[in-house]
C-alpha cells in the first residue's frame, strides 16, 4: 500500500518560502486553536455535510484552507480565504477526512505554510464492518475469524473480546488483515467486537466504525471413548448410549485401531466398514468430532523410532482419516519408557505437523506426573490437547501382586495433585483434558491374605449392590464411593506381633478390615477419614497407629496401645458385625464423584473431560450427567 500522509501534498498549489527567526517572536501575528464544528463520525447516507471552523487570530482575521481525502485521494476543496464554512452537500457512501489549515494573513503573505494550525474530522458515511464467526467453539481450539469492512479506505482492524469473567481484551494495535486467529482459553460465553477505520483516522470512537456484538459459546470438550460397533445396540454398549445421549458429547474417540510393532501388519482394526461409516456419519450429523483412538498394544523396541515405521504409521493415519472423514486422532501410547521419552516427543511433533497440514486434530494421552516419561510442555507445543489419564490411582497389582493396596480409582486429592503438577509445567489449562474413569476396582481379603481383585465397571457394581446385601459409604476426602460386599469378614486371631519386616496374611487382613472400619467410624462421627493403610502385611508403625486409633474410637483398653491382643480382636469383630464389613472392598466413581471431578476441571479452566469408557457407566449416570460444564 502506498504511504499516505495526513497533511496533503499541496506543493503544486503553494510554494513554501524561507522564513526569518523573527517569525517566531511573540509579537508576530499567527492563527491558533483551530476548532471544527459539524457532523463527524458515523453518518447515514444522505446526511447533508456543512463544516464550520474557527481559529483564534492574533492580529487579524485567519485564512482557511479545506482539503478532503476520499477513495480517490486528496482533493483541495478551497484554497485559503476568510470563509470559514464549507458546504459539501450529500456525499456518496464512503470514508472521508476533512483537513483544515489556518494561517494569519501575515503568515500567508510570507509563505509560512508550515506554521499553519491544523485540524481534521473523519466522516464515515454508510461505513460498516461485520464479523464472520461460528456460534460455538471448543476450548483451546483455534479459529480464524473474518471481518468485512465496506465504505472505508484501505481499512485496518482491531478485535476486542470479552471473556466469561467479564474482562475485555484487545487483539493489539490496528492491523491491515481482516483475519484474526482466536483461541479461547476457557469455556463459557464470549462476546466479540471488531473495529475498523481508515488508517489515517484517529484511534477513537469518532474515527472508527464497529460491528455488532457477536456471542460465541465456547464449550469444554466432552469426549467419550468406546467400542462403537453397530452390532452392539443395547444398554451398556457405546453405540446404544451415544444414540440415547448424543447431546451430552461433542466428540467421540472410537477404540477402532491398534498398533503392535511385533505384528507383520502393525496397524490393524476390528471395526466393520458398516460400523465405521454408520458411526462417523451419525456423529457428524449430531455435531460431534470423530477422533478415533490408536492404541499401542505392544512394546516399541528402542530402534523403532529411527526406522521407517514411524513415517509409515503417520502416512497410514493421514490416508485413513481422509478416506473415512475423521477429524483427527487420539494417540494412546501408554507406558512409554523414560529412555524413549524424547523419541516419543519427536514422533508426536512429526505426526502433529502432518495432521495439522490436513486440518486434523491430535490428542495425546499422558500419564500423571511425576512418574511419567511424557514431556508435557514439548507435547503441548505439537498436539492440540493432552488427555490426562488420572486413573487408576490404585490397582489390583501394585505395589505388588501379593500385596496390592486397595483404594480409589481416581480420588480427589490424587486428581488435584495431578492437575497441579501438569499446570506447573506451564502448559495452557485449555490444552489439558481430564480423563474420568467409569469403572472401579475390587479387592478380596481373608485371614489367608489377598485372594484376588479385578477392575469392575460401575454398571456391574450397581447391579451387584441391587442384587445382594452390601454396605457402601461416601468418602468425603477421596470424593469416592467405598463398598463392602461378600461374606462377612473375620477378624484375625490374636495376638499379632509388631514386625514390619515380615509379611503376614493375618496382618494384611487386619489392615484391610481397619481401613473399612475406621472409614465408617469417621464418617458416622463427622470426622475426617484417616489416610488409607497399606495392606503390605507388615505390622509396622502405620499399622500400630491405626490399631491405636481403633482402640481409642471403640474404647478398647489394651495393655499396650497399638498392640493387637484378644480384647482388640473381639472389639474388631464386633465392629465388623456392626458395619456389616464384607471380605470384598470396592472403590467406584459414582455420578457424584464424576460431577465433583468435572467441577474441579471447570474451576481450573481445563479444556474439557474424557470418559473411559462409554458402556461402563451405571444406569443412574444419565440422571445427572448432561455433558454441561459445572458452573
Amino acid at each position: 500500500m502506498k504511504k499516505r500522509h495526513l497533511i496533503p501534498l499541496f506543493a503544486s498549489f503553494l510554494t513554501i518560502a524561507s522564513f526569518s527567526p523573527l517569525t517566531h517572536a511573540a509579537s508576530v501575528p499567527y492563527a491558533s486553536q483551530l476548532m471544527i464544528h459539524g457532523p463527524e463520525g458515523n453518518l447515514r447516507p444522505g446526511t447533508s455535510i456543512s463544516i464550520t471552523v474557527q481559529a483564534n487570530g492574533h492580529g487579524s482575521t485567519p485564512q482557511y484552507q479545506f482539503w478532503m481525502e476520499s477513495a480517490k485521494g486528496w482533493t483541495l476543496l478551497r484554497n485559503y480565504s476568510a470563509d470559514n464554512t464549507i458546504n459539501l452537500g450529500t456525499l456518496p457512501a464512503g470514508s472521508y477526512i476533512i483537513a483544515v489549515y489556518a494561517l494569519d494573513p501575515n503568515q500567508l503573505q510570507q509563505g509560512q505554510y508550515h506554521e499553519a494550525a491544523q485540524s481534521s474530522v473523519v466522516l464515515n458515511i454508510g461505513s460498516q464492518v461485520t464479523i464472520s464467526a461460528p456460534s460455538t467453539m471448543l476450548a483451546g481450539q483455534s479459529q480464524l475469524l473474518q471481518a468485512d469492512a465496506t465504505n472505508l479506505i484501505s481499512p485496518v482492524y482491531q478485535w476486542w473480546w470479552q471473556n466469561p469473567e467479564g474482562q475485555w481484551k484487545s487483539s493489539g494495535p490496528y492491523q491491515s488483515s481482516p483475519s484474526w486467529n482466536f483461541t479461547p482459553h476457557q469455556s463459557g460465553l464470549y462476546h466479540l467486537i471488531v473495529y475498523a477505520k481508515d488508517p489515517l483516522a484517529p484511534n477513537n470512537a469518532q474515527g472508527a466504525v464497529w460491528s455488532q456484538t457477536v456471542s460465541l459459546n465456547v464449550q469444554p470438550i466432552s469426549l467419550a471413548y468406546g467400542y462403537f460397533h453397530v452390532s452392539s445396540d443395547s444398554p451398556g454398549h457405546a453405540w446404544y448410549d451415544i444414540q440415547q445421549h448424543a447431546s451430552a458429547f461433542n466428540a467421540i474417540a472410537p477404540l477402532w485401531y491398534t498398533y503392535n510393532p511385533s505384528n507383520s501388519n502393525p496397524f490393524s482394526t476390528d471395526v466393520s466398514t458398516q460400523s465405521l461409516q454408520t458411526v462417523t456419519t451419525y456423529a457428524a450429523s449430531h455435531h460431534m468430532f470423530v477422533w478415533p483412538t490408536v492404541q499401542l498394544t505392544g512394546t516399541l523396541p528402542s530402534d523403532w523410532w529411527a526406522s521407517s515405521e514411524p513415517q509409515n504409521l503417520i502416512t497410514t493415519l493421514i490416508t485413513t482419516a481422509v478416506q473415512n472423514g475423521f477429524n483427527g486422532y487420539t494417540l494412546d501410547f501408554e507406558d512409554i519408557p523414560a529412555a524413549q521419552g524424547a523419541d516419543f516427543t519427536a514422533f508426536v511433533r512429526e505426526l502433529a505437523q502432518a495432521l495439522h497440514q490436513a486440518k486434523l486434530t491430535l490428542i495425546v494421552d499422558v500419564m500423571p506426573l511425576p512418574n511419567s516419561a511424557y514431556d508435557y510442555p514439548a507435547l503441548a507445543k505439537s498436539a492440540n490437547y493432552l488427555d490426562l489419564l488420572a486413573y487408576p490411582e490404585y490397582t489390583t497389582t501394585t505395589p505388588t501382586t501379593l500385596a496390592p493396596n486397595p483404594g480409589p480409582t481416581e480420588g480427589a486429592p490424587w486428581v488435584n495433585n495431578a492437575i497441579d503438577l501438569a499446570l506447573q509445567t506451564g502448559i495452557s489449562p485449555s490444552q489439558l483434558l481430564l480423563g474420568v474413569a467409569l469403572y472401579g476396582q475390587s479387592w478380596t481379603y481373608t485371614n489367608q491374605g489377598f485372594q484376588g481383585g479385578e477392575a469392575i465397571t460401575s454398571r456391574t457394581i450397581a447391579s451387584n449392590l441391587s442384587q445382594q446385601s452390601g454396605q457402601y459409604v461416601w468418602d468425603p476426602s477421596q470424593q469416592d464411593l467405598e463398598i463392602n460386599t461378600g461374606p462377612l469378614a473375620v477378624a484375625p486371631p490374636a495376638p499379632l506381633s509388631l514386625n514390619p519386616a515380615t509379611f503376614s496374611p493375618l496382618v494384611q487382613n487386619l489392615q484391610f478390615v481397619l481401613n473399612a472400619v475406621l472409614l465408617r467410624y469417621a464418617i458416622s462421627h463427622q470426622q475426617t477419614p484417616p489416610a488409607l493403610l497399606a495392606t503390605d502385611g507388615g505390622y509396622g508403625q502405620d499399622t500400630e497407629a491405626a490399631v491405636a486409633l481403633f482402640q481409642q474410637d471403640f474404647n478398647v483398653q489394651p495393655q499396650v496401645l497399638g498392640s493387637y491382643g484378644p480384647h482388640t480382636a473381639q472389639a474388631l469383630q464386633a465392629a465388623i458385625d456392626q458395619y456389616n464389613i464384607g471380605q470384598t472392598m470396592a472403590w467406584d466413581e459414582n455420578t457424584e464423584s464424576i460431577i465433583d471431578l468435572l467441577t474441579t476441571a471447570a474451576t481450573d479452566h481445563l479444556g474439557g473431560m474424557t470418559l473411559w469408557r462409554l458402556g461402563y457407566q451405571s444406569p443412574h449416570f444419565w440422571t445427572q450427567f448432561t455433558g454441561n460444564w459445572p458452573s
